[in-house]
C-alpha cells in the first residue's frame, strides 16, 4: 500500500483549514448582519429645562466618554488585530431618527435602520433606564445641531470573529462572571436579556434608589447581577461592603480609594464620569452596596 507524500498530507491540511476558516467567516458574518426584533418604546416629553439633566446622565451613563464632548463620535478601541471600535455620531442620528427609535437603539441595542444588533453598546444597563431619565437624555442630544461627519463602521479582523464564534457557542452559564464567557463577543440584544434574567438583588423599597443607579451604572462593568464579569474587569461589588461612608464619598468624588489607592479603570471613570452624582445619589447607592454586602450579595 503506498502511503500519501507530505506534501499531499500538507495540502489537504492547508485545503481543509481553508473550508474552515471560509465557514467560520460565514457564520460569523451572520451573526454580524442578524437582524433582532424591536419591541415598542415610549417616549416621554420633555422642556428645555431637561437639557442640564440630560448633560449630567450622559456623563454618568458613559455617553460622552464613548461618543465625545460633542457627541460626534469617537475611535475607542483601536486593535488592528481584532477590531477598530468607533462610536457613531450621534447627533447625525438624532437628526435621522425618532425620539422612539432612539430609545430602541439605547435600551435595546437594535438598530433601527436595519435591525442589526449594537455590538459594544452597554444597552444590557441602559434597559432599566426609565422614561424620565430617557426623556432627558434624548433633550441633551436634540440639544446638538447636526455636525460632522459619520464615523466609519467596524471592520472586525479574524481575532474579533473568532470572540464572535465563542460567543455564539457557549452558552450563558447563570452570571455574568460566569468565566466561560471570558474574552467573548455578544451583540447588545443577547446581554440585555441576559441582564434581565439576572438582576441585582432586590432588597426592597427602601434601596430602590441606590438599585436602580447600581443597575444603570455600576453594572456596565461589575455584572447585572454585581456579582463581577470577567469580560469587562470588574469584581464583585459586595468588596464596597468594606466601605465607610466617607471612604466611599471620595472614591466617588476623586477616584481614590480608601488606603489612597488608585484602582486603574475605576479611579479613572470616578474622576471623569462619576464626579457628577449628586451627594443624595452617592448615598443611596453607598446604603445599597454596603445591604447588599450583608446580605451575602
Amino acid at each position: 500500500m503506498r502511503l500519501p507524500s507530505i506534501g499531499k498530507i500538507l495540502l489537504f491540511g492547508l485545503g481543509g483549514l481553508a473550508l474552515l476558516g471560509l465557514a467560520a467567516l460565514a457564520v460569523s458574518e451572520y451573526a454580524l448582519r442578524r437582524a433582532y426584533p424591536l419591541h415598542p418604546e415610549r417616549a416621554a416629553a420633555a422642556g428645555p429645562e431637561a437639557v442640564a439633566e440630560g448633560r449630567r446622565l450622559a456623563k454618568l451613563y458613559g455617553c460622552t466618554s464613548c461618543h465625545g464632548a460633542a457627541l460626534q463620535g469617537l475611535r475607542y478601541n483601536d486593535d488592528a488585530g481584532l477590531v477598530r471600535n468607533y462610536a457613531p455620531n450621534l447627533t447625525l442620528s438624532a437628526a435621522k431618527y425618532s425620539d422612539t427609535q432612539l430609545a430602541q437603539a439605547i435600551r435595546q441595542g437594535v438598530s433601527p435602520a436595519d435591525r442589526r444588533a449594537l455590538w459594544g453598546m452597554p444597552s444590557a444597563t441602559f434597559a432599566a433606564i426609565t422614561d424620565g431619565e430617557m426623556a432627558a437624555l434624548l433633550a441633551f442630544l436634540r440639544s446638538f445641531p447636526p455636525a460632522g461627519k459619520p464615523t466609519p463602521g467596524d471592520n472586525p479582523g479574524v481575532a474579533a470573529r473568532i470572540a464572535v464564534l465563542r460567543g455564539m457557542m457557549l452558552p450563558d452559564g447563570g452570571r455574568n462572571s460566569d468565566p466561560a464567557r471570558a474574552g467573548t463577543q455578544q451583540p447588545a440584544p443577547l446581554l440585555v436579556a441576559a441582564a434581565a434574567r439576572h438582576p441585582p438583588r432586590d432588597l426592597g423599597p427602601l434601596h430602590q434608589k441606590g438599585r436602580h443607579l447600581a443597575m444603570t451604572i455600576c453594572a456596565e462593568c461589575h455584572g447585572s447581577d454585581l456579582g463581577g464579569d470577567v469580560v469587562e474587569g470588574g469584581p464583585d461589588l459586595i468588596l464596597a461592603g468594606a466601605y465607610d461612608r466617607a471612604d466611599f464619598v471620595r472614591l466617588m468624588r476623586t477616584g481614590v480609594a480608601a488606603g489612597g489607592r488608585d484602582l486603574g479603570l475605576m479611579s479613572a471613570v470616578a474622576r471623569d464620569d462619576l464626579r457628577v452624582f449628586t451627594d443624595e445619589e452617592i448615598a443611596a447607592l453607598h446604603a445599597y452596596l454596603v445591604a447588599r454586602a450583608n446580605a451575602g450579595g
